[in-house]
């Protein structure tokens, strides 16, 4: 290291919060002392860390500003895939309870149904169930699997269609989705997002630390088209905040 980078880092220290300062000191410690505990001992011939190490690194990078320079047994990545690990671990003994039994007697008359009816989608025989008020219906996706229902792929003449309109309109289509980003403590963050197609521009984006209600992502819209632009086709899944009923709240924008 030359003169010219050491006085760098020391100009560099002195802007630093004493918090700062005190976090590095802790990782710089951390690893030395795993260096120590395997390699100065004896023990092994190449460090090797533990969960006590990959907590504190995962925690390390969510608090301390670069902190990729001041790694050094393990690449950033590295990292990033412990708290991915740590969150699968923490999710799956989250959800043991997994999903709710469905009764014989809802299979049954699923089945029923689709005997009765084959060219019925497990959409449609979802209706149905609400329409007979079963507590129990399982979602579609659910039905799918106790009935032989192959969904017709779309024909050329389709496909073609659909990116042609997709080409032709596309300074008019917004599309609006959902994601989830896991913090440091695991919990779930939801995140809105409206793209505009015509040049992939993100034209607004919210987050929420609950399940996003149907009048939360209309107030989203709404500030999304606060400047009086306003898509003429906007895409969007299946979500429940996002059925038909609330379709014309969205026309109203």
């Amino acid at each position: 290291m030359t003169i010219f980078q050491l006085l760098f880092l020391a100009i560099k220290l002195c802007f630093r919060s004493s918090l700062q300062v005190k976090l590095e000191n802790i990782s710089l410690r951390s690893q030395l002392a795993a260096l120590h505990c395997n390699i100065v001992d004896g023990k092994r011939a190449k460090p090797r860390v533990n969960n006590l190490f990959r907590k504190l690194w995962v925690f390390l990078s969510n608090h301390l500003t670069d902190w990729q320079s001041a790694l050094m047994l393990a690449t950033p990545e590295t990292v990033i895939r412990w708290h991915n690990r740590a969150f699968k671990f923490y999710w799956r003994h989250k959800s043991q309870g997994g999903r709710p039994k469905i009764s014989r007697e809802t299979i049954a008359l699923i089945k029923r149904i689709h005997a009765e009816n084959p060219t019925l989608s497990p959409e449609k025989i979802h209706e149905r169930l609400l329409a007979l008020n079963i507590a129990d219906a399982p979602a579609p996706n659910t039905i799918a699997k106790y009935i032989k229902h192959k969904p017709k792929p779309p024909t050329e003449k389709q496909k073609r269609s659909w990116q042609t309109f997709l080409h032709n309109h596309a300074k008019d289509i917004w599309s609006m989705d959902f994601f989830t980003v896991s913090t440091l403590t695991f919990k779930i963050l939801y995140v809105l997002i409206i793209i505009s197609h015509e040049r992939r521009k993100i034209v607004h984006f919210a987050v929420t630390d609950s399940h996003a209600a149907a009048q939360w992502v209309i107030q989203q819209a709404r500030n999304a088209t606060s400047f009086g632009e306003q898509p003429k086709y906007l895409i969007h899944d299946n979500h429940p905040v996002m059925v038909k009923r609330q379709s014309g709240r969205y026309r109203r924008l």
